[in-house]
C-alpha cells in the first residue's frame, strides 16, 4: 500500500534543534522532509530569573507556555543547582507537558484546550497569588495580562529570544526545486520563512502552490494575515497530529 505522503516533499520550518524530530515522523509516513529552519533560539541574561529562583517557594504557580521555556528554565536550574519546590506547575499543552515529563516533572495542570486563555482560566487565580511565567521574549503578553486581571502578581520573565535563522545555499537551492507542503508550528516560523524567502521568486511561487499546514489558531492567523491559504490544521496542537492531518489531506486527493 502506498503511503499518502509517499515522495511528498514537506518543508520543516522548526529550529535546527527541533526539526529532526518532526522530520523523522514525516519519513515514517513516506514523506521527504526538507529541513529549512526559519527560527533560532538565543538565551537572554538570567539576573531576573536568578532572583526568582532564589525565592521559588514564594510562588503559587510556575507556568510554562512552551517546551522551549521548559528547556531554558531547567537549564538554568541545573546550572545553579537549585531545587524546584513550592509552586504548582502548569503546562499550556501536551508538548510542553511532555518536555516536563522528560525531566521527571509532572505538571499539576494542563488545559484541555491548548490556548493561553484556557490555561489562565484553569489556574483559578485569586488576588494576591504569585505566578512565575518564564517565556520567550516575543511570547504573548496577553497571558500575563489575563493573570493580572484576576489579581495575581506575575513575574513575567523573558528567558530567550526567537530570531530568524540563517539559510545556506544548500537549503535555498533545495527549496527552489519545489515542495508539496510546508509546516508551520509558530507565528514566528511563518514570518521568518517569508522574510528568508523574499528574495527568491521560485520559493515564493512554490509556497503559493503548496499545501500549508499550521499548528494552532495563532499560527493560522499569522499565515492568513500574510496572505497564505491554510489547508491543514490538526485538532490537537502536536506534531504527531500535524503529520497525521497532512497524511489525511493527501489521502483524500489520491
Amino acid at each position: 500500500m502506498v503511503e499518502p505522503l509517499s515522495q511528498r516533499r514537506v518543508v520543516v520550518t522548526r529550529s535546527r534543534e527541533q526539526a529532526p524530530e518532526l522530520a523523522q515522523k514525516l519519513v515514517a509516513l513516506g514523506a521527504i522532509p526538507l529541513i529549512a529552519p526559519a527560527i533560532r533560539f538565543v538565551p537572554l541574561p538570567n539576573e531576573e530569573l536568578d532572583r526568582a529562583l532564589a525565592d521559588l517557594a514564594g510562588y503559587d504557580w510556575l507556568v510554562f507556555t512552551s517546551a522551549n521555556a521548559v528547556a531554558f528554565f531547567f537549564r538554568r536550574v541545573q546550572e545553579l543547582g537549585v531545587a524546584v519546590r513550592g509552586p504548582r506547575i502548569a503546562a499550556s499543552g501536551t508538548a510542553t507537558a511532555a518536555r516536563l515529563a522528560e525531566l521527571g516533572v509532572s505538571p499539576d495542570f494542563v488545559p484541555a484546550e491548548f490556548i493561553g486563555e484556557a490555561l489562565v482560566a484553569g489556574l483559578a487565580l485569586q488576588a494576591g497569588m504569585k505566578v512565575l511565567l518564564p517565556r520567550a521574549r516575543r511570547g504573548r503578553p496577553e497571558i500575563a495580562a489575563l493573570m493580572r486581571e484576576q489579581g495575581a502578581a506575575v513575574d513575567d520573565i523573558a528567558l530567550y529570544d526567537t530570531l530568524p535563522a540563517v539559510w545556506d545555499d544548500t537549503v535555498r537551492l533545495e527549496l527552489e526545486k519545489g515542495f508539496d507542503a510546508i509546516s508551520f508550528t509558530s507565528p514566528s516560523s511563518v514570518r521568518n520563512f517569508l522574510g528568508l524567502s523574499e528574495d527568491s521568486p521560485a520559493i515564493r511561487r512554490h509556497l503559493q502552490r503548496a499545501v500549508i499546514a499550521c499548528i494552532g489558531p495563532i499560527t493560522v492567523r499569522a499565515a492568513e494575515d500574510a496572505g497564505l491559504s491554510v489547508a491543514v490544521v490538526p485538532s490537537r496542537y502536536t506534531t504527531d497530529d500535524l503529520c497525521q492531518a497532512l497524511a489525511d489531506y493527501f489521502s483524500r486527493s489520491m
